[in-house]
Formats: structure tokens, C-alpha cells, sequence
């Protein structure tokens, strides 16, 4: 009898290995990989000063992070934008897009103040950049009410998220905007 059921048992035990060896838990993998950091100049999204006269008012860091000052531009006197007034700055900095797909870009802010500041492109919709494409950001700043040394800004956080089948609202003229 058990002469009988060792070839049975035999294949039932194969026929286990074969339908099993389809399946794993866990699968380790090593692979080469190049990615390198880059400042905001040369990375997938490009920031960089716009090449006109309000190109002066962004600077990088150490790091190469693009920043925004208008209180201490070097061999000037200039402290900060007018009180009481409304102050348009077009052509400060621009986006270009280096990567590879569409993006949607939007602009965030967070200060003191920041209800006082407009960017031409719409915090909510963003702007859409096709591959290669760059885009110059301008501000508006109402500084009604405001003092002699306020402040307005304290950071500014740019998103980009890759294009889906979602649609969008490119809010390019600034006009609409401010």
C-alpha cells in the first residue's frame, strides 16, 4: 500500500513546487542610480532672477535657493516698497519647466501679512507649463495701513505637480490677477 502512495505522494509534492515557485514575499534588488541635487538655476524646475531691472530683487543662497529681498539690495538705499500704496513688480523671477512632462505650478505664501501680497499666478489653479517653458512671476503688495517696517512675507512655497487629466485655469494675464 505505501508502495502506492509514495509515487502519489511524489506528485502531489512536485505539482506543490511548481504551482509555488510563481509566487514570493520578497524580492531585493539592486540597481544603479544617478541623482543629483541642484540649485534652483539648473534644476527640473528652474527659478532664476528675470533678466530686466526687478531681476535685482532675487538673489540665491549658499545652497543655491532662490530668495526674494526687498529690504537690502547692495549699493542701494532701499529698505522695503512704499507704505500706503500699491506696489506692482513685473518680471521678478521666473519658472521653467526642465522636465520631462506638463506641470501645474502654483505659489504659496506665509507671513505677517501675506494677505497683502497678489502673485500673477492664481494661488489656486496655478499656471501650466509645458515642457521647456518658463514663466515670469510679478507681484502686487498693498501695503494700506501697513507701518514703516512691517513685514510682509516670510517664505514663499512654489508646488509643481505633473499634468493629469484634470482640467485647469492658466491664469497668465496678470491684469485678471491684480
Amino acid at each position: 500500500m505505501m508502495k502506492k502512495l509514495l509515487p502519489l505522494f511524489g506528485i502531489l509534492v512536485v505539482a506543490l513546487i511548481a504551482i509555488s515557485t510563481g509566487a514570493f514575499t520578497s524580492v531585493t534588488a539592486t540597481r544603479n542610480a544617478t541623482i543629483m541635487v541642484a540649485g534652483d538655476a539648473s534644476a527640473l524646475l528652474a527659478l532664476a532672477p528675470c533678466t530686466g531691472p526687478n531681476g535685482a530683487y532675487v538673489d540665491y543662497d549658499n545652497d543655491g535657493a532662490l530668495f526674494l529681498d526687498f529690504a537690502n539690495l547692495s549699493n542701494t538705499k532701499l529698505k522695503g516698497v512704499n507704505v500706503d500704496a500699491y506696489t506692482y513688480v513685473y518680471d521678478v523671477f521666473s519658472i521653467t519647466n526642465n522636465g520631462t512632462q506638463q506641470v501645474y505650478v502654483t505659489l504659496s505664501k506665509e507671513g505677517t501679512n501675506s494677505d497683502r501680497m497678489a502673485f500673477s499666478i492664481n494661488e489656486t489653479y496655478g499656471v501650466l507649463l509645458d515642457i521647456g517653458e518658463r514663466y515670469d512671476v510679478a507681484f502686487k503688495m498693498d501695503t494700506h495701513g501697513l507701518t514703516d517696517g512691517d513685514n510682509i512675507l516670510s517664505s514663499i512655497t512654489l508646488t509643481a505637480k505633473a499634468v493629469g487629466t484634470a482640467s485647469y485655469t492658466d491664469a497668465r494675464n496678470v491684469e485678471d490677477i491684480f
